[in-house]
């Protein structure tokens, strides 16, 4: 059965975790309990982000067979928040293979520079979730947030020396492109296929993103609602992102797995605007789904 995120319970349930949010955590996240959580309160219109940059960038070879990349993620807000939470999400190929996260009380500026090894010829993707939590009383709490994104494509060939790109150069980079494409596109079809026909569901009835094409919604609504709307459902979906794919619970089972190796969520609105879904696999190929109403 179909399991409800409900963005009020989720509040009740979570307000007790703030009290023992610390001043100051970053790290590849811990995926067997969950220290913190990401509450969506309503929109602050006083407060904006001034910057949010999300990068990964090829540093060096480690040796025949593995790379090491270099990933980075920043952001600033008007005004210091109550608390500032970055969460970055790194993909290789349309699969999850980590996230790194800080978090910082009463601060305006949020910067966080890691290394991740890799290795063999990959695409990377990784984006942002930006947050800021605002209180001006017990009573009066408000949030803002933002996205940003980053997307590597990274060449290991006997035949060429190791590079990496953004936006390829050369005639080889534009078939390394379109081959690691290739490869990433058939893989989510046939995982998207495969949840479309495990959960009956129509896909001519929704509009389809992925997790990855949420950054395009920080200025553009979501067909049919307002900016306002969109502000709020995304923020009500990433709660139930947060704490069902990020930490490991299985949506049906509430059985707690690793998240690594978790496909690129897809993300279906329906197009009478009455709810969306996500729908992803774990490594296992265990497919997962969440229902969000929308009020």
């Amino acid at each position: 059965m179909l399991k409800m995120i409900n963005s009020h319970f989720f509040k009740i349930a979570s307000i007790s975790l703030l009290i023992a949010i610390i001043l100051s955590i970053t790290s590849i996240f811990p995926w067997n309990k969950m220290d913190e959580a990401f509450i969506f309160f309503p929109e602050d219109e006083q407060v904006y982000f001034r910057e949010a940059n999300t990068s990964l960038e090829l540093l060096s070879k480690k040796d025949s067979d593995e790379y090491v990349l270099e990933w980075a993620f920043s952001s600033e807000t008007n005004e210091p928040a109550f608390l500032r939470s970055d969460m970055s999400l790194l993909f290789e190929n349309g699969t999850f293979i980590g996230a790194r996260k800080q978090s910082l009380k009463d601060q305006l500026f949020i910067e966080e520079v890691g290394t991740i090894e890799g290795e063999d010829s990959g695409r990377y993707d990784v984006i942002t979730f930006h947050h800021a939590e605002v209180h001006y009383s017990k009573d009066k709490l408000r949030s803002k947030h933002t996205w940003s994104q980053d997307q590597l494509f990274v060449v290991d060939s006997p035949l060429t020396p190791l590079h990496s790109f953004k936006e390829p150069a050369t005639d080889e980079e534009v078939k390394s492109k379109k081959l690691l494409n290739s490869i990433m596109d058939q893989q989510l079809t046939y995982q998207l296929d495969g949840l479309l026909e495990e959960f009956q569901i129509n896909i001519d009835e929704y509009h389809y993103y992925t997790l990855l094409d949420l950054p395009d919604f920080v200025n553009y609504p979501l067909p049919g609602l307002t900016q306002k709307e969109t502000f709020s459902i995304i923020g009500q979906l990433w709660e139930g992102y947060y704490r069902y794919y990020l930490l490991g619970i299985n949506t049906f089972t509430d059985e707690t797995y690793s998240p690594k190796g978790n496909s690129l969520p897809n993300i279906l609105l329906h197009k009478d605007g009455t709810h969306l879904l996500l729908l992803y696999e774990t490594k296992d190929g265990t497919r997962q789904q969440l229902f969000q109403l929308i009020k």
